[in-house]
Order: structure tokens, then sequence, then C-alpha cells
């Protein structure tokens, strides 16, 4: 008789074999357990199954493991100062001729949160390009060579479409408007948007979109700020719905007007005054508007942060605004941000970057509760969490970068893995990093 210790230990297979039962899981459980699994496990189990390939590459799971996926705080990193090729337009010629320049805040991302999982990415020096920083894969996008547009990414989703879309003034026609749309992955390229008849209805004034302010992608619609150079004419939101591909106008929340008052601008870099100052028209005088309005997409919709950091006469730092209704155009007060005076440190970490841009709603309910805390990334390269309840905030990352000294992009973004993988994708992000940040899941 063989000593115990030289006794074989025996498989889970030969015990189910002895006791003739065969354990075999329901493919319900399977999927459930699968979709489940970080990305790069996934990625090594479709190599050993067929069937398990099948199910990750179906649009259902593919959209159930995202929705799934913990978001964490992912950084981009800025690329050192380089030369890069570009091509400028003769206005009167309409020609476009090369040039050579260093390339600035490169690469930088395009809208506030990534589109199921997937980032537009701008290059000043090479264009744009969608990238999966999931898979590492990227896609590069065909230049338009169309000069001062506001460039945004979309999903409809009933088709499953990613969209692009560049929107510009017309260089020869006050007040009008030029936009071209790119469905990815179309060989049509970019083309013109048949139903563009919209114009922003100003014959006195040159109208613009607002470059300072991202565009964003809400409630199926893409969204640009438009401006005047006459502050105290009516601005607002130009809303394309990626569905119909139609354009309508929104009006601003009802603040826009009241915020043309003297601001405190210590902190400021001069050159980024220009961009907030303007002509009040009648008199010709010359006001102000607080830095850093911002476009943002939380709790799916639409929001606009009314920023007054910098009003002398207001104790509040940041409001949140809801866009109610699109046919009425009506907005609501959705949150406030406001540290007391005693945080005067605190209120620093908010009051000198440049802009500061919110994330998303952390806890609370219902989803209304105005008790939810909110997650906010600056240009300072760091994120923090308000608490209302406290009136307090806390440093949840904070990023020494050693690119580009003179950066004004957001770079913290909230990431959930995605396994979308549009045609022609290529592996190999090149110059473009993305590192997630580890402590990230402990906001």
């Amino acid at each position: 008789m063989a000593s115990p210790r030289t006794k074989k230990r025996k498989t889970g297979d030969e015990r189910s074999a002895a006791c003739g039962v065969t354990v075999t899981l329901p493919d319900h459980v399977v999927t459930e357990v699968l979709v489940r699994l970080p990305a790069r496990s996934l990625a090594r189990l479709r190599c050993t199954c067929r069937s398990w390939n099948a199910e990750v590459s179906l649009p259902g799971f593919q959209d159930r493991h995202h929705a799934l996926a913990a978001a964490k705080l992912t950084f981009l990193e800025p690329a050192p100062t380089h030369m890069g090729s570009y091509r400028i337009r003769r206005r009167l010629s309409r020609r476009t001729l090369p040039w050579l320049s260093n390339c600035f805040d490169c690469p930088r991302v395009i809208g506030s949160k990534p589109c199921w999982g997937l980032v537009l990415i701008a290059r000043p020096c090479e264009g744009y390009s969608v990238c999966n920083p999931t898979t590492g894969e990227i896609l590069h996008l065909p230049r338009s060579h169309r000069p001062h547009c506001a460039t945004v990414m979309g999903f409809h989703a009933p088709a499953r479409e990613f969209k692009v879309v560049q929107l510009g003034i017309d260089e020869e026609v006050v007040g009008k408007l030029h936009a071209i749309v790119l469905t990815v992955g179309d060989a049509r390229g970019w083309r013109a948007i048949s139903s563009f008849q919209l114009g922003l209805g100003f014959t006195d004034d040159a109208a613009s979109i607002d470059r300072d302010v991202q565009p964003v992608f809400a409630d199926g619609c893409l969204h640009w700020s438009f401006r005047t150079n006459y502050l105290d004419k009516p601005h607002g939101v130009l809303s394309f719905s990626l569905a119909d591909e139609s354009f309508r106008r929104v009006p601003q929340p009802p603040f826009s007007m009241v915020d043309l008052v003297p601001v405190h601008l210590n902190g400021v870099r001069n050159y980024r005054l220009l961009r907030a100052k303007g002509i009040r028209s009648g008199s010709g005088e010359e006001v102000a508007m607080p830095v850093g309005k911002t476009l943002a997409e939380l709790d799916g919709r639409l929001c606009m942060v009314r920023d007054v950091r910098h009003r002398s006469d207001h104790d509040v730092l940041l409001e949140i605004w809801k866009l109610q209704d699109y046919d009425t155009g009506s907005w609501s007060l959705d949150y406030r941000v406001d540290l007391p005076a005693p945080g005067q440190r605190q209120r620093q970490l908010l009051t000198a970057p440049w802009l500061v841009v919110p994330l998303t709603y952390l806890g609370g309910s219902p989803p209304g509760d105005k008790k939810r805390k909110l997650l906010v990334a600056t240009t300072a390269h760091e994120a923090h969490v308000y608490d209302p309840d406290s009136g307090t905030l806390r440093t949840v990352a904070s990023i020494d970068s050693s690119g580009d000294g003179d950066d004004d992009s957001i770079r913290l973004l909230l990431y959930q893995e995605s396994l979308v993988r549009l045609p022609g994708m290529q592996h190999g992000l090149g110059n473009i990093k993305f590192v997630q940040l580890s402590n990230s899941e402990h906001m």
C-alpha cells in the first residue's frame, strides 16, 4: 500500500468523474461573471474560447461592461514642447499654405467626458484622433483643414454611431455658421450638414463660437457656447441633435447679463483677461465677465457653470445651472460651491486655476439631493471633492506635470473601461499617454 505521502491528490475533474457529476455553469451565469471582469482579463479569455470571444464582441455585452466598470481618475500627460507642421488659410485666395511652428498644449482632451469609453484627442501638429485608453487603440481622423473651429464627438445610441462635428463662423458673412460632420467609419468622410440653415441672428456684431468653452455631449446632443463682442448682447448655446442632425439655439441661464460687473482679477494672467473683456453696446464701456464659464454634463443633462470666483460682491464660488427644457430654454439652479472665509487656503485651490470643471456628483439619494458631494477638476492638474455638509474641499489628485508649462487644459478625466473598437483602429497610442491614478477609487 502506498503511503499517504506518495498518494497523488485528485484533481477537480477526477473528483467530479468519481462522483459521476459534471459541473457546467449556465450560459447566463458565465456571462454575468465575464461582464464584471477587467478588460485585460477579458482580452486573455477571448483567446481561449470562441463562444466567450463572440459574447464579449456583442454590443450589448460591451455596453453592460462599460456601465458596470468603476470610474477612475485618469491623467492625460502633456507632451514636451515640439515642432509641428500646420496649414494656414489665406483669406483672400482661400488657399492653404504650410507653416512650421512650436506645438503647445499637445495632446489635449476634447469634451468634458469620455464618450462610451472613447476619448477625442486634439493634437495641433497632427489633427484629431479617437482613442480607447483601455485597449490602447487609436483611430486618426481625416483632416478637414477648417480653421478656428470648435470640435466635439458624440454617440448616437440607436444607430450605434460616433459622430464628430466641427462648428465655426463664416469669415465672409457676419453671424453665419459653417458646420461639417464626420460619422466615424463612414467612407464619405467629412460632409456638410444638409439641414444646416442656422445663423446666429446678429447683423450688427461679429458673433463667434466661444472656443475657450469646451463643447459638451449631453442628452443625445452636442452643445457649443457662442458669444458676441458686445457682452450685453444675448449669448447662448447651440445644440446639435445627433438623431436628425439639426441645430437649435438655447438661451443662456438668466445670470449672464447680471454678471457684467467689476471682478477681482488677482492671480489671473494678463493675456487671459483679454478673453473675458468686451464692450457694452451703446455706451462703448469696457466690461468684463468672470473667467471660466463652463459647459458640463452632469447626470446626463446639460449644465452651465456660473463662475463667480473673482466677483467682488459674491461669496459663492461656483453655481451649477441645469437645462430643464430645450423648447422653452428654461434653466434651474442645481448646485452651489461655497467655501467659508476661514478656509482661505482651500478657496485658493479653486480661485487660482484658470478653469474649474465639474466631473460628477458623488453619492446622494435621490439623484436630485442637494447634499451630494461634487468632484471637480482644474487646470492646475488637480481634482477635489467638495462636501456641502461640511463646506470643505478634499484634494484627491494632484499631478506635478513636467510637460508644457503654459497648459490651460483640463487633463484629469473620469474614465470607465470600454471594449468598444471602431473600424480602422490601430494598436499603439504613440506620444498619447493616459495614466490611471491608483487612489482614485477612494473618492
